[in-house]
C-alpha cells in the first residue's frame, strides 16, 4: 500500500514539476491546461513567475518526499495544493471568478493522497 501511495504522490509531484516548467517556457500552453488566459503587463509577469514557482515548488516537495520517504515534504507539498481549493472557492463566491469544480476536486484528491501518504510514511518511522 505504501508503494502505491508513494507512486501516486510522486506522479502528482512530477506532474506539478512539468506544469511549472511549462509556465516558464510555454506559458500559453500552461494557461490553457488550467483553463486560464494570460494576463498582460506586470500581471503576466507575476502570473508566469508565481505560477511556475508554485508548481515547481510543490512538485519538488511531493516528488522528493515520495522518493526519499520524507513525510513532512509530502505533507507540505500536498498542503499547498490543498490550499488552492479554498482560494478558488473564495474567488468564485466573493470576487466574481468562475466556478472551477473539476479543478477543486483534483486539488482535494491530491491533498487527500498526500495526507494519507504522510500518515503511512510517518507510521513506518521515516
Amino acid at each position: 500500500m505504501l508503494t502505491l501511495l508513494r507512486t501516486l504522490t510522486g506522479l502528482a509531484g512530477l506532474g506539478a514539476l512539468l506544469i511549472g516548467a511549462t509556465w516558464w517556457y510555454q506559458p500559453e500552453t500552461a494557461a490553457g491546461l488550467l483553463g486560464a488566459s494570460l494576463l498582460d503587463g506586470t500581471g503576466r509577469t507575476a502570473q508566469i513567475g508565481d505560477s511556475g514557482a508554485f508548481f515547481i515548488g510543490v512538485g519538488m516537495l511531493m516528488l522528493w518526499g515520495a522518493v526519499r520517504q520524507r513525510a513532512v515534504f509530502v505533507l507540505i507539498g500536498g498542503g499547498l495544493v490543498g490550499l488552492v481549493a479554498p482560494g478558488r472557492i473564495l474567488s468564485a463566491t466573493l470576487h466574481g471568478g468562475a466556478v472551477t469544480t473539476p479543478e477543486v476536486v483534483v486539488e482535494c484528491v491530491i491533498f487527500l493522497i498526500a495526507v494519507i501518504t504522510w500518515f503511512a510514511i510517518s507510521r513506518r518511522g521515516h
